[in-house]
C-alpha cells in the first residue's frame, strides 16, 4: 500500500488504484503532473504547477487549493518518505487533489543510450496532461515487453509525435528539432526550447526519415535528457551519444544544480 494525501488527509491507496490509463484507477477524470527531487528539493516547481493552474483553465476543472498549499501538500508528502530522490505525482479530479511520491530508480545506464519502439497511437488531448492516459499507458507496455525505454507515438501516415512518457528531439546536420504543435507541452522540453546554447527548431519527423538523422533524444521530468540509439530495427547515426545531445545532457545538469543555488 502507498501513503497518498488526499485533500491534505492521509490515506492509504494500492498502486493501481493511483495508476491513470488503468482500469482500476480510483478518480474521475482530471489531470496529473509528475516531477521528481533531489536531495529532498523539488526540482522545477514552479513550471510543473503553472502547467497544472493552465491546462485545469482549459478542461474547467476547479482547483481548489492555491500553489502555496499545494507546495506544503508536496513538502508534507516528500518529508514523509525516507528517500532524497523521488518521484513526485500530483492527481487533480474533481473535489480532490492527491499527492504520493515513490522512489525516482533512475538507472544511470540509460544515459549511455537506450532502444525505443513506435506505436501507432495518438493522445486525445496532447495539450494537457489528463488521466485519460490509456493510449499512452499500454503503448508504455508494449515498449516495457520489447526491453526499450519508451515508445515513440506515431499516426496511420508514420508521422512522429512523442513518447508515451516523453517529448521527441532530433539532430540532423546540426539542427535540433522538435515537433511544434499536437505534442504534450513537457516541462523539460520547453526549458531546452528556452535555454539551449543550440538554436531549437520546429519540424516534422517520419518514422521511414528515422534511419537518416544524427541523433535522437527524448525528454521528461524523471529522466531529464536520454539519448536514443535504436529505434524498431534502425540504428540512429553511428549508434552512440551524439554531440549535440550530450552537450544538452551536460547543460540539464546544470540547470538541476541551479536549482540548489
Amino acid at each position: 500500500m502507498i501513503d497518498v494525501l488526499i485533500n491534505n488527509v492521509w490515506t492509504k491507496m494500492t498502486q493501481d488504484e493511483l495508476q491513470v490509463g488503468s482500469d482500476g484507477f480510483a478518480f474521475e477524470a482530471g489531470l496529473y503532473e509528475t516531477m521528481r527531487t533531489m536531495d529532498f528539493k523539488l526540482i522545477f516547481l514552479r513550471p510543473h504547477l503553472n502547467r497544472l493552474f493552465s491546462s485545469a483553465l482549459k478542461i474547467g476543472l476547479k482547483i481548489q487549493y492555491s500553489f502555496i498549499e499545494i507546495t506544503e501538500m508536496l513538502e508534507k508528502v516528500i518529508d514523509n518518505f525516507p528517500a532524497p530522490n523521488q518521484r513526485i505525482r500530483i492527481l487533480a479530479v474533481p473535489d480532490k487533489l492527491i499527492v504520493y511520491t515513490s522512489h525516482l530508480n533512475l538507472d544511470p545506464i540509460i544515459y549511455k543510450g537506450v532502444s525505443a519502439i513506435t506505436v501507432e497511437a495518438q493522445r486525445n488531448m496532447p495539450e494537457v496532461k489528463t488521466t485519460n492516459y490509456h493510449t499512452c499507458l499500454s503503448a508504455a507496455k508494449k515498449a516495457t515487453v520489447a526491453n526499450c525505454f519508451d515508445a515513440i507515438l506515431c499516426d496511420k501516415d508514420g508521422n512522429v509525435f512523442e513518447g508515451s512518457k516523453s517529448n521527441v528531439f532530433w539532430v540532423k546536420t546540426g539542427k535540433l528539432t522538435t515537433r511544434k504543435k499536437d505534442v504534450l507541452p513537457g516541462t523539460t522540453r520547453q526549458m531546452i526550447i528556452d535555454k539551449s546554447p543550440i538554436t531549437v527548431h520546429y519540424g516534422k519527423l517520419k518514422i521511414s526519415d528515422v534511419a537518416g538523422i544524427d541523433e535522437l533524444l527524448l525528454t521528461n521530468s524523471g529522466s531529464g535528457v536520454v539519448p536514443i540509439l535504436k529505434v524498431d530495427k534502425n540504428t540512429i547515426g553511428d549508434g552512440t551519444v551524439g554531440r549535440i545531445t550530450r552537450e544538452l545532457m551536460d547543460n540539464y545538469t546544470g540547470w538541476l544544480r541551479d536549482e540548489f543555488i
